[in-house]
């Protein structure tokens, strides 16, 4: 299970992900200088991708939705599928990623672009406008949550 991002920062996050999309680079050099404390822009970036993906996947399958007996069964048949493990692959290359890119803003940019489009499949639309809607649910869900 994914950790959770604190309400500081998934703004960062969000914004990363704007920005690798619109391929502004400064932008995302700006957000790779946070505080001395944050962690890596990558790293962040990494988890948010995991977390999200995680919560499109039970969304999608209606577990989300479960309470009881029928979130148990639905869980143990989740279990059994193939998608779980490919979440599991999808992670370990997001953080594997996110290790290398170090600093390099290309690099962050690129996992940026990728987290979203991995999204964005969920949403059936990768045009701008697609993009702009799923910027603006990220955006509405993280002040819901912050």
């Amino acid at each position: 299970m994914p950790s959770e991002l604190t309400p500081d920062q998934v703004p960062r996050v969000i914004a990363a992900l704007e920005a690798a999309w619109n391929g502004d680079d400064h932008a995302l050099a700006a957000l790779m200088r946070g505080g001395s404390v944050e962690q890596p822009l990558a790293a962040l970036v990494a988890e948010f991708g995991e977390s999200r993906l995680l919560k499109m996947v039970l969304a999608v399958t209606g577990i989300d939705g479960l309470e009881g007996a029928e979130l148990e069964r639905a869980v143990a048949e989740y279990g059994q599928s193939l998608t779980p493990h490919l979440l599991g692959v999808a992670s370990g290359l997001m953080s594997g990623w996110a290790v290398s890119a170090g600093e390099d803003v290309r690099a962050i940019g690129d996992l940026a672009h990728h987290v979203l489009r991995a999204l964005l499949s969920f949403t059936g639309r990768d045009d701008p406008e697609g993009v702009r809607a799923l910027l603006a649910h990220l955006r509405a869900d993280a002040l819901a949550h912050s």
